[in-house]
């Protein structure tokens, strides 16, 4: 994927995307490491980061706190970024990542924090299919605006395998389930 980017020329964004990132992840970490949970495994994917944690013995509104952790030290740097620094891009960088990870799409804090309310305020089972459905017409809506940015700005190809590949994402990804809720952060 660093290669991908390099390729595309976000060459001079790249470093402010991947501290940006880093960042977001140690929301994560400091929001677990307050709440007592122990961190299994931080890895790097192709796609970012990955903490795992065992959460299985977490309050639903503690394990929210904590998957939302991440965006909301992105959100919460860009204005300060921006104001104090006068750092825009790393800014931007910050507000991109942390509204896009709040999208309730599988495998995003946005949509772990979706399934996690479901099941706290009805049950794994139909949070799943809500979470489900709602991933999916998310995608569909990303799909759609790529679609049309590439036909009309020529956004290119990129973008539209990018939500492509969001939508695939959403529709077959499983969000949890019944069973031992160990966590991903992404």
């Amino acid at each position: 994927m660093l290669a991908l980017a390099l390729l595309a020329g976000a060459g001079e964004v790249l470093p402010l995307v991947l501290l940006a990132a880093l960042c977001h992840e140690l929301g994560h970490l400091g929001a677990l490491t307050l709440a007592g949970v122990r961190v299994e495994r931080l890895r790097l994917t192709a796609f970012g980061a990955e903490l795992r944690a065992d959460t299985r013995y977490l309050p639903y509104g503690v394990e929210i706190l904590c998957t939302l952790a991440g965006p909301a030290v992105n959100l919460a740097l860009a204005p300060l970024l921006a104001r104090l620094c006068g750092d825009y891009l790393l800014a931007g960088a910050n507000l991109l990542l942390g509204a896009f990870n709040l999208l309730p799409l599988a495998n995003l804090d946005g949509g772990r924090a979706l399934y996690l309310l479901t099941c706290w305020l009805t049950d794994p089972p139909f949070a799943d299919r809500l979470c489900r459905y709602v991933g999916l017409a998310c995608g569909l809506v990303l799909l759609g605006a790529a679609a049309a940015a590439t036909v009309r700005y020529g956004a290119g190809l990129f973008l539209l395998s990018g939500a492509l590949g969001v939508l695939l994402g959403s529709g077959c990804a499983r969000l949890g389930g019944t069973g031992p809720r160990p966590t991903t952060y992404e």
